[in-house]
């Protein structure tokens, strides 16, 4: 009986550390890809906001 116990134990915590390596790959994707839209998201922002700004100077290149 006592066999038995340990061996369901073990059984346990081999799928507990599956599940937990699941889903921390999945978090970690989700962050991944979440931060990789706000870094786009920022760029854009600093790209149009620098654009605006030389328009505001008047400091176009075509003339």
């Amino acid at each position: 009986m006592d066999i038995l116990f340990t061996i369901a134990i073990e059984i346990l915590k081999v799928i507990a550390r599956e599940v937990a390596v699941f889903f921390a790959k999945r978090v970690g994707k989700y962050l991944s890809t979440s931060w990789k839209q706000i870094q786009k998201k920022r760029r854009k922002t600093k790209r149009t906001t620098h654009n605006a700004g030389k328009r505001l100077k008047g400091d176009s290149k075509k003339k």
